[in-house]
């Protein structure tokens, strides 16, 4: 069969998950090559941001999807750590109902690649504890 026939079966639906599909396996391809060549974590985390990733049945920007999570992280926004944790975890939890490529690229997009989300609930922990001290000159009471 022909391309011109081909592309006849196809419906509007199928030619735009075509698209996406081809724009995330270009992002896949661009951040296997920029690693490979030992590009600068910025560099990856651009490159991250401008790809495509599968979420919720269409095809979104990586670099979209990031900032409305980090928007969506409210309830803990006075302390950085605890948003960053709040952020992180969100990350993650999308990331498992994802391709493993697609979550890679989305940790990349939002540079928690390399973090362990153990420690950054230390930190949130730590940090919290410290404000609760620094505000109420007391440690915090966990039988609250």
């Amino acid at each position: 069969m022909d391309d011109d026939k081909m592309q006849n079966l196809l419906t509007k639906e199928d030619r735009e998950w075509l698209n996406g599909l081809g724009l995330n396996l270009t992002t896949w391809r661009e951040l296997t090559c920029a690693k490979l060549k030992g590009v600068a974590s910025s560099q990856l985390r651009n490159t991250a941001r401008d790809g495509c990733v599968y979420r919720g049945g269409a095809w979104v920007n990586a670099g979209a999807l990031v900032d409305e999570v980090s928007q969506s992280i409210t309830w803990n926004a006075q302390v950085y750590e605890a948003w960053a944790y709040g952020f992180a975890s969100k990350i993650h939890a999308i990331g498992v109902t994802m391709s493993s490529f697609d979550a890679e690229i989305l940790l990349i997009a939002s540079g928690f690649e390399h973090e362990d989300l153990n420690e950054l609930s230390r930190a949130s922990s730590e940090a919290v504890a410290e404000a609760y001290h620094d505000l109420y000159g007391e440690e915090v009471d966990d039988d609250y």
